[in-house]
């Protein structure tokens, strides 16, 4: 009779552990996002995590997504200057250390979807020297709790590219609009966005220009459009007949008006 009780005892004992021990086993991973942003910009950062709750078991992470760059097989995945190539969905599961036939089931997937720079709008694009010009800068989500930084494209003839000034009281606006007052030239201007705590930016936007009337402008030899003093792509082109814009290379040669 007492072998037969500590028998109970031990097939008991036995199944508990079986149990406790699946019940581990099966503990299902969540995949979170910090900061918890599941639409971000390029040049944003992130990370990805696959948790795995209960108990002081030891695991190897497997990870499977659709992005193009595929994360290591780690806790986190930590996303620096994102790109599109990190869009995508992401799940994982766990293996124990202890026994590597015991695996999680997968995760839930969480996706991730990384957008371009943040669009910069001018209105108007033409006026008349002296005028105001508004800029605005376009995000996903605005309640989201971004701040905007707002900046003049200043040419770098040495370099053979541009800069970026900020323009003043242009750091971290609440709005997401900025108003020029007064503008005389024709001039670039780019914006981008942050936030969080510490904060990320956006990178910037492309730039976008604000005409005047009887300014000049410099068609560049590194294939690069100069106008007055302002850096702009030449896939811009905006010029039209009934505005006296001077066209000049940079050595002044091959002068012509349109």
């Amino acid at each position: 009779m007492m072998g037969h009780s500590l028998l109970c005892m031990a097939g008991f004992f036995l199944l508990t552990t079986v149990i406790c021990a699946y019940a581990e086993v099966s503990n299902r991973p969540v995949v979170t996002l910090y900061p918890n942003w599941s639409e971000i910009y390029r040049e944003e950062n992130i990370t990805v995590r696959c948790e795995i709750h209960g108990g002081d078991t030891e695991w190897d992470y497997e990870w499977e997504t659709n992005s193009i760059i595929k994360p290591p097989n780690q806790t986190e995945y930590k996303i620096i200057s994102a790109s599109s190539s990190n869009s995508g969905n992401y799940r994982c599961k766990g293996t124990m250390k202890s026994s590597q036939n015991k695996t999680t089931e997968w995760s839930d997937s969480v996706t991730l979807t990384v957008f371009d720079n943040p669009v910069l709008t001018v209105s108007p694009s033409w006026l008349s020297p002296g005028a105001s010009v508004t800029l605005n800068c376009e995000v996903k989500h605005p309640s989201a709790g971004w701040s905007f930084y707002w900046y003049k494209a200043v040419p770098d003839l040495s370099e053979k590219s541009s800069s970026y000034e900020l323009l003043p009281d242009g750091s971290g606006t609440a709005q997401d609009s900025y108003i020029i007052h007064g503008q005389t030239h024709t001039a670039g201007y780019v914006c981008r966005a942050g936030r969080g705590d510490p904060e990320y930016h956006t990178d910037h936007s492309q730039p976008k220009f604000v005409w005047s009337a009887g300014q000049f402008v410099s068609l560049c030899p590194f294939n690069k459009l100069m106008l007055g003093h302002h850096f702009y792509s030449p896939r811009f082109r905006p010029l039209k007949s009934e505005f006296p814009f001077l066209i000049l290379c940079d050595n002044m040669k091959n002068k012509r008006h349109i």
